[in-house]
């Protein structure tokens, strides 16, 4: 009997060490992310996953005693992904919205600003969204970019056509098969980067959008990620990643 009792204790003790090493992280932070935004995330012809959120993932789950894994899914399938348990969270430059937030829960890390992206010289002088009309615009499927544009087509007519990934989407400007294309500042930054005097910021939406990881809102890691993201800014983290990645560094403050 006392040795059955022993067993019994000893089988407990292993029970919660374990539940103690899951509960501080000590495991694998899977997130689920869709490459297609540079330079918050991108994949290499090999399929290896980079980028600003990829750096990101990983010191923050160093701040619990874990290693980051990017999971690959489809942008439109990012909040179901992480409802269906398929990864701890999501993180792919996404925005925190109402709708969202029903869904799941969310801690913001950056601000940015929306941008209509043209060849360089602005050849159909395209001033705001309004200039727009008439014109070939061009936007990444799934996104809210492509709700607003579907709208705004609505009230003034154009053309729009949507690209699987926001590369895409920015290579019909440069060849000239589109007008315009909106994006976001951390996006321009990238393509100017790899395309010097090709393109150019025809306008810059005056409101603030915000990036955020979104969790299970009955996970405890929600409390995680919130101190994790308040510690990468205070230690600069999220800056040096904005310098690496020429993001505008006044998005992390």
């Amino acid at each position: 009997m006392r040795k059955t009792t022993l067993v019994s204790a000893l089988a407990a003790l292993a029970v919660a060490a374990a539940s103690a090493g899951a509960s501080t992280g000590a495991s694998t932070f899977k997130f689920c992310t869709n490459p297609t935004f540079p330079p918050m995330e991108l994949a290499s012809p090999s399929g290896a996953i980079s980028g600003f959120d990829i750096d990101m993932a990983a010191a923050l789950a160093k701040t619990w005693g874990a290693a980051s894994k990017p999971v690959n899914t489809s942008f439109a399938g990012l909040i179901p992904a992480l409802n269906a348990k398929k990864c701890d969270a999501v993180i792919s430059g996404i925005f925190v919205t109402p709708d969202r937030l029903k869904q799941a829960g969310a801690v913001v890390y950056m601000e940015t600003h929306r941008v209509l992206i043209v060849k360089n010289g602005n050849p159909k002088h395209v001033s705001g969204p309004n200039g727009l009309k008439g014109l070939k615009v061009v936007v990444q499927a799934g996104t809210k970019y492509e709700e607003y544009l579907k709208a705004l087509k609505a009230k003034i007519g154009f053309s729009l056509q949507s690209y699987p990934g926001d590369n895409d989407a920015v290579a019909q400007v440069l060849i000239g098969r589109a007008d315009a294309v909106l994006t976001q500042d951390t996006s321009f930054a990238f393509q100017a980067k790899a395309h010097p005097g090709k393109i150019q910021v025809a306008y810059t939406f005056p409101a603030k959008d915000s990036f955020g990881i979104y969790f299970r809102k009955s996970d405890a890691i929600g409390a995680q990620i919130k101190s994790g993201v308040a510690k990468l800014r205070s230690n600069g983290t999220l800056v040096k990643l904005a310098a690496k990645y020429k993001i505008p560094v006044a998005d992390l403050k």
